[in-house]
């Protein structure tokens, strides 16, 4: 079970990567193209705010606070790692609005906007490669069955990834072509 659960959370890491990649590539600068690329940034936070922050962080929330529980995990890395994905959580949910602000000419600076996504994205990038070099090694060492089974049952029922899963959601479809199309994965709308 603990490979599993662990492998798992691995594998969404490469899907948001995905997704980071994406944030980092999108300009809202270029006139001809930012009304689609705002549309698309606005679906990747949407996606980012809805499942990830919903899903994925609480899960390795629960992984912390089991870790914590156990004193096996240092507290201030605990600390840190949870304060990592409320950061994330605000600072998505804000950049939503932005995004809508700048769309709707409400004198949102889109130098500052497109700081702010990049900033977001190199968040979400740091917050996973801290969590792979030292949340994952040490629920992989210290935690058994009986943990992961409490973890899993503290949650409520974990939606389907509503992006990365077959079918895509209809909100998502445009947004699984782009980075389907990025990566150059032959991937239509199956998992990438």
């Amino acid at each position: 079970m603990t490979t599993s659960i662990i492998d798992n959370l691995i594998a969404e890491h490469r899907r948001l990567e995905r997704l980071v990649q994406l944030l980092d590539r999108q300009s809202l600068l270029r006139d001809a193209q930012a009304a689609a690329n705002a549309a698309l940034l606005v679906d990747a936070l949407y996606y980012l705010t809805r499942f990830p922050d919903v899903n994925h962080h609480a899960l390795e929330d629960r992984i912390i606070g089991k870790l914590l529980e156990k004193k096996v995990l240092a507290h201030e890395l605990g600390s840190e790692l949870s304060a990592q994905h409320e950061t994330l959580a605000f600072q998505g949910h804000e950049l939503i609005q932005d995004l809508e602000s700048m769309v709707r000419d409400e004198n949102m600076s889109r130098e500052l906007l497109e700081f702010r996504i990049r900033l977001y994205a190199e968040r979400l990038r740091h917050n996973m490669a801290v969590e792979e070099l030292t949340l994952f090694p040490v629920a992989r060492r210290h935690l058994d069955s009986g943990d992961w089974a409490s973890i899993l049952q503290a949650s409520p029922t974990r939606s389907a990834d509503p992006l990365f899963q077959t079918p895509v959601h209809e909100r998502f479809v445009q947004l699984h072509r782009v980075i389907a199309a990025e990566a150059d994965c032959g991937c239509r709308e199956g998992n990438m």
